[in-house]
């Protein structure tokens, strides 16, 4: 039996003084997705979250919960919805009755309502917050108090506007981990807007780049981060490596080279001018390690910058004229590396994707 999408959108478009700033062909989400959103600024990605809580007119078509949203009472769908902003938007008044304010607009049972608004804030750990004003919680706190707000009316489908953008790493982190949790717990269908990829790779299990309006790739996070479709999607992952090249297409393989002397074959005809290689698929070279010629290219060049990170360091080597960034694992023999000693690098064919 095929389950109904949560959520279709088909020929959906959204112009703001004359200018199109949503253009959909085809979009779906199944019941307990949890999809990542990704793009520039001015990519369209909170114009499709707006459409979706029926916020912004639109043309075309919106199917939520397998009904046509033209047709439908807004407030019906809206109710099966919770939608969290990078702003948190509290109100005047204590943690308990911002959280309860949904509940409340349903008129529910004052005992059930005491009931559920607990419930929540114990889940996002905030339980001792109950009884403070929301004008003195700290941003992290804050977050955690609107997210109980969203999860107190078991919506649906949530939908997250960048609420993660404001705060620290590690709370950042921490949230996105337990709002994963908790989504797959109660098979809860999400959609997350962010310019950070390490939040969809955290969070999601589908990653959607959009850029002008328009969705240009859709697919597990690895594939984006491996296989971008074009160079806007390749930055928006945080794609170190992004050379330009010149190809040979054979009957059988593509010679491409990077530099005259930096050449290698990938099998198949391909054509392309750009191409891209993952910082931790470059390799310091290592004669205790198999980097046999070929098929791996071996590359002479000279450290530029050696950048300090948690359990890996960031190395820039310039080789004939351009700079390939590579992680490498903190050990005790790399910390000999610094701006101009002489290394030799080796990438594999496999890993360069073609732009």
């Amino acid at each position: 039996m095929v389950m109904q999408p949560v959520l279709r959108m088909t020929g959906v478009k959204v112009r703001r003084q004359g200018r199109t700033v949503l253009d959909i062909d085809h979009f779906a989400v199944a019941p307990g997705e949890l999809v990542a959103i990704i793009g520039p600024n001015g990519a369209g990605k909170s114009s499709l979250l707006q459409v979706l809580n029926l916020f912004l007119p639109y043309c075309g078509k919106v199917e939520l919960f397998g009904q046509n949203a033209a047709a439908t009472e807004p407030l019906t769908l809206r109710r099966r919805c919770a939608m969290v902003f990078q702003e948190t938007l509290l109100l005047d008044g204590t943690v308990f009755e911002n959280v309860a304010l949904g509940l409340k607009f349903r008129q529910l049972p004052q005992e059930v309502v005491k009931e559920k608004v607990a419930a929540a804030l114990d889940v996002f750990h905030c339980g001792h917050l109950a009884s403070r004003q929301a004008s003195r919680l700290s941003g992290g706190e804050a977050q955690r108090v609107c997210l109980a707000r969203a999860f107190v009316t078991d919506p649906e489908l949530l939908l997250l506007d960048e609420p993660f953008a404001s705060l620290d790493p590690s709370t950042r982190t921490a949230l996105l981990t337990e709002l994963r949790q908790l989504a797959q717990v109660r098979s809860m269908t999400v959609l997350l807007v962010s310019h950070n990829f390490t939040d969809v790779l955290y969070f999601a299990d589908r990653a959607v780049a959009m850029a002008q309006g328009r969705i240009i790739q859709d697919g597990h996070p690895e594939v984006l981060l491996r296989q971008p479709a074009d160079e806007t999607v390749a930055k928006l992952v945080g794609m170190d490596n992004i050379f330009a090249c010149t190809v040979e297409p054979g009957s059988e393989q593509t010679v491409v080279r990077l530099t005259e002397s930096i050449r290698f074959t990938l099998p198949g005809r391909h054509e392309a001018v750009r191409c891209c290689l993952p910082a931790d698929a470059i390799y310091l070279w290592d004669e205790r390690l198999s980097f046999e010629r070929p098929p791996w290219v071996v590359v002479d060049g000279v450290v530029r910058q050696v950048v300090a990170g948690i359990g890996a360091e960031r190395i820039m080597v310039q080789a004939e004229g351009i700079v390939f960034t590579l992680l490498a694992p903190r050990r005790q023999d790399t910390n000999r590396l610094q701006a101009g000693v002489p290394v030799r690098l080796a990438f594999h064919p496999a890993d360069v994707h073609l732009l």
